[in-house]
């Protein structure tokens, strides 16, 4: 038998160098005349370029920092390995013109594609090109429409009450139930999304995120999110996006992240499928995101692997991004406990469970909590795109370069890799006053939360969910979804701070780590009462 052994981290180092030379001289003039006069930052490393700045730091803290320190709303700062610079976008112009009409000749680069692949195969999330996209984009929109996220109410309120459930009966078996005990808020909040997606997409009881095949996904990414915020994990991604043959190798890191796509492949979608195939018939096939792809498949609009594929997408994007955004609100209340008692007085305004329309339209602190929560804890980050044709992007805030000459466009040649830091974004100052700041109250003032000149064209003007024809398809049940478990959290419960000091990190979405602590991996601390 033969076998192969990964080239072990400096080797790979040392080779890319010397491929990054011969493309230097290609790749670095054809680029860089064109976007010379947009600052760049300072404290480049030779190899590392900026990025080994960024991956130290908290996420998008250096993002922050340098749109502060230059003054301005686009940078470029250098990429690793001698990658010519990379476009960094914080213009709501610019932002609106990439991620708006223009989004289908801004394509995932060979970081993101194939880790979308990998994570959550060839799905929604993947595919590229107007056409494709906007039919696979048709083949479940229903599904997710805000009539049917409505009739998907009880699931939600059932995932809510068991996760209040589990909670209560761990307390009970830790102590003393009165006393305040110290839990990973996320690891509850994941189990309570797993379970709400479950429930409304799929009609499958993952016994509130503590069935075996709950804690195997959930086990699983735990192991990814380690590896993939480790060094090596950010060498593997800096030498993928210089050269993606590096993406066939059995790199740690690539197999983590396919791993979890596999055990939902193997396991729950194939279960699902199996238990389900009379939905394709008849009056059995219903709205739900399991019938619609099980017809579409049957009618031939998808293959087999595509099904299998975006039900591994919905539940893993339908759990795992808005479980840990959910998890950092619950963080930030256990801080802030005045705001925390205005939602829960708010929330026990209604003597029973707050009824859908409630939820949606009128319990304004929660809403407000809701979006303020979204802001400072988006679970994608950042975005990275490479232009595929030459363009001419506007700017609302033209940059003035060092002969005095004011730029109100840039052009981007193709190639140009061009990233949108959405954490930092929803976090400037200049935009937001005290963008760092966990303030709720700035949703309901009279003239809006900033200046409209000055904001993104996304919801609520916020680019939690992204903004364009590629905005998150599932944006109404997250929403949703938030509110309710948060909601029935809230109304049970008091949450409290360790004072642990904690750093964000990016694996598959925005994931929070204890600073000095970041070997143990994921994890957000607070301590929990019952009421």
């Amino acid at each position: 038998m033969f076998s192969y052994n990964a080239p072990d981290g400096p080797t790979l180092v040392y080779t890319a160098l010397l491929f990054a030379l011969v493309a230097f001289g290609w790749s670095f003039y054809r680029n860089r005349a064109l976007i010379k006069f947009v600052p760049i930052p300072g404290g480049a490393s030779w190899i590392w370029g900026h990025e080994k700045i960024i991956f130290d730091k908290s996420t998008g803290t250096a993002y922050t920092d340098w749109f502060t320190t230059l003054g301005t709303s686009v940078i470029r700062i250098k990429g690793a390995l001698l990658k010519s610079d990379i476009l960094v976008v914080a213009d709501p112009a610019a932002i609106s013109h990439i991620m708006g009409k223009h989004i289908y000749q801004y394509e995932h680069n060979g970081i993101v594609r194939p880790r979308i692949a990998r994570l959550l195969g060839k799905s929604l999330g993947w595919v590229e090109g107007e056409s494709e996209h906007k039919r696979m984009r048709q083949l479940v929109s229903s599904s997710l429409s805000q009539d049917a996220v409505r009739k998907g109410y009880q699931d939600l309120l059932d995932a809510a009450e068991n996760s209040r459930a589990a909670i209560e009966e761990h307390l009970h078996k830790s102590g003393s139930y009165a006393d305040f005990k110290t839990i990973n808020i996320t690891e509850w909040t994941l189990q309570a999304t797993m379970d709400a997606i479950g429930r409304f997409g799929f009609g499958h009881d993952f016994d509130g995120g503590r069935s075996n095949e709950a804690r195997a996904i959930l086990g699983a990414w735990r192991n990814m999110a380690k590896t993939v915020m480790s060094p090596d994990g950010f060498l593997a991604v800096m030498l993928i996006r210089r050269f993606g043959f590096i993406n066939k190798l059995p790199l740690k890191a690539l197999r983590a992240q396919g791993n979890v796509r596999l055990m939902i492949h193997a396991g729950v979608a194939k279960e699902m499928v199996l238990r389900n195939q009379n939905l394709t018939s008849g009056s059995a096939a219903g709205n739900d995101l399991l019938s619609r792809l099980m017809v579409a498949q049957k009618n031939g609009h998808i293959s087999e692997g595509e099904m299998m594929d975006h039900i591994s997408m919905f539940i893993m994007a339908g759990s795992e991004t808005t479980g840990q955004a959910l998890g950092a609100a619950v963080w930030e209340l256990g801080r802030n406990p005045d705001i925390q008692k205005r939602l829960r007085d708010e929330v026990h305004s209604y003597s029973n469970e707050p009824t859908v329309d409630d939820l949606m339209s009128r319990m304004p602190y929660l809403d407000a909590v809701c979006r303020e929560g979204l802001r400072m804890h988006p679970s994608a980050p950042y975005m990275e795109r490479d232009c595929k044709k030459d363009d001419v992007v506007p700017l609302r805030h033209p940059i003035t370069d060092n002969d005095g000459k004011v730029h109100t466009h840039i052009f981007i040649k193709a190639g140009q890799t061009v990233i949108i830091p959405i954490h930092s974004v929803q976090r400037l100052d200049s935009v937001w006053g005290d963008g760092s700041v966990f303030r709720p109250e700035r949703w309901l003032a009279p003239g809006g939360p900033a200046p409209a000149d000055l904001l993104t064209n996304g919801w609520s003007n916020t680019l939690a969910f992204s903004e364009g024809p590629r905005n998150c398809i599932g944006y109404r049940l997250a929403i949703l979804e938030f509110k309710v478990i948060l909601a029935m959290l809230i109304r049970n419960f008091q949450f409290g701070s360790t004072g642990d000091k904690m750093c964000n990190k990016f694996a598959s979405s925005l994931t929070s780590v204890i600073i000095g602590r970041e070997r143990e991996g994921p994890q957000l601390p607070v301590t929990v009462a019952p009421l």
